[in-house]
Order: C-alpha cells, then sequence, then structure tokens
C-alpha cells in the first residue's frame, strides 16, 4: 500500500492584538521635516490558546523623520527598537531586533476619500534561535483605500471619520542558510478611524496576516483587533493612519 505524501505545507492560525500610540511634531517647517515617534505593543494567543491578549508578543519604539516637499509624496526615514519576547506555545524565541527603514508614500485624491502606496525597504538586525545574528533586508509595498465618512450632526463627538483598508505584501532576502523562501508576509486590515479633536485621533479595525516561518513549511495565520491613538502637535483635521505598522511578525 503506497503511503500518502505529506502536505507541502502546514497551517497554523494565532490571535493576536496590536495597540500603538504615536506622536508627531514639526522639527523644521522650512525644509518640510517633521518628526513622529510610535510606541507599539503586540500581545497574542498561541494555535490552542484563543486570547489574543494572552501572552505579550513584543514592545516597540519607532522615531521616524518626515519629508513632505513633495507634492502627494511622503519620504519616511526610521528607526525601530524591537523587543520579542518568547512565546513557547506558538514557537516564539525571545530576542531584540532592530530596523533601519526608508519608505515611500504617495496618495491620489478622490471624490471621497483617498488611494495610497507606499513602498518600504528595511533592514532587519537580530540574533536568530541559535544565538547567531542574522541580517535580513526586506521589502514591503501598500495599498490602500480611505473613505471620508459623513458627518451628521453639526457638533459630533467624532470629526472627520473614516473607513480605511489596505493590503500589504513583504518579501524578505535572507542567507540561504537562514531561510530559503523570499515570500514574508501578506496582510490586510480594515479599520475605523476619526479625530476626537483636531490635534487627537483614534483608530481600531481588525487585522488578518499570513506569515511564512523560515522553516518554509510552517504558516501562521494571525488574526485580531488593533487600536492606534495619534496626537498631533500642530492641527490636523484629518487623520487615516495609512502607515501605521500594525503587525504580528
Amino acid at each position: 500500500m503506497a503511503q500518502a505524501d505529506e502536505p507541502p505545507y502546514t497551517f497554523g492560525f494565532v490571535p493576536a492584538s496590536i495597540a500603538e500610540v504615536d506622536l508627531s511634531f514639526n522639527l523644521y517647517k522650512k525644509w518640510h521635516l517633521s518628526g513622529q515617534t510610535d510606541v507599539q505593543v503586540v500581545t497574542q494567543g498561541s494555535y490552542t490558546e484563543h486570547n489574543p491578549f494572552a501572552y505579550v508578543q513584543r514592545f516597540v519604539v519607532r522615531p521616524w523623520i518626515i519629508y513632505s516637499g513633495l507634492e502627494r509624496v511622503k519620504i519616511y526615514l526610521g528607526y525601530a527598537r524591537n523587543q520579542k519576547y518568547a512565546v513557547d506555545k506558538a514557537g516564539n524565541y525571545e530576542t531584540l531586533e532592530r530596523r533601519l527603514i526608508v519608505m515611500g508614500a504617495y496618495s491620489q485624491n478622490m471624490p471621497k476619500g483617498t488611494m495610497f502606496e507606499q513602498v518600504r525597504f528595511e533592514v532587519k538586525f537580530f540574533d536568530d534561535r541559535n544565538g547567531v545574528a542574522r541580517t535580513v533586508p526586506r521589502l514591503r509595498a501598500r495599498y490602500g483605500i480611505n473613505h471620508y465618512l459623513k458627518q451628521k450632526k453639526e457638533r459630533p463627538f467624532f470629526i472627520a471619520p473614516n473607513m480605511s483598508y489596505y493590503a500589504e505584501l513583504m518579501l524578505k532576502f535572507p542567507s540561504k542558510e537562514y531561510a530559503k523562501e523570499r515570500f514574508d508576509i501578506f496582510r490586510q486590515s480594515v479599520y475605523y478611524s476619526a479625530g476626537i479633536t483636531q490635534n487627537f485621533h483614534i483608530m481600531a479595525g481588525v487585522i488578518a496576516q499570513m506569515q511564512l516561518r523560515t522553516n518554509g513549511k510552517q504558516f501562521d495565520i494571525y488574526y485580531g483587533p488593533i487600536m492606534a491613538l495619534k496626537y498631533n502637535f500642530h492641527h490636523k483635521g484629518r487623520e487615516t493612519f495609512d502607515h501605521v505598522d500594525g503587525g504580528a511578525d
């Protein structure tokens, strides 16, 4: 009797949550330079634990310098300090990861919203589970749409509300002994955002992403709620959270 072939891939489903707080401020108006600092906490469950808040997966601090002197184009330079924690039930090990980031974003106005595209190149520096220092370049491309929603009241609690969607593909370029495949993550998110004031904005939604582990055989499907708060020290009438980095990779 012939033995059945093993499936080429296996899938694991992991609930997760992402919470982020962003601070945005002007640096030098004459040069169209601004800054932003993001602080993010990611929690997760496991393949058998269905609570997305069961374990803290990572704590991230991410400062940006942003140039907005070109029409409909923004250029970002960033650094991320990404402290990852061990989650034994999900196969995650503890490590400190650092990233250098360059990103370009282009937006187009629509009758009742905007459409945007982003290309992000980043280099990740970390020690793998065997203590070997790794340098992994990664290329990310995101496409999204923001729909501007109507305000039905003259003095609403939420101002300039939006409903947004994006899809993002990430490709990694590691050494062959670390990982052979180039595919890393495919991510989708749907969220609502609005202002409490012209300076303070909120975002809430859901995310789903598929990530290929370095063994090339295991896909982890992360899914769960996301939330972000953003304070702009300069007035901003509408905030759509185009570059929020809501992910559990």
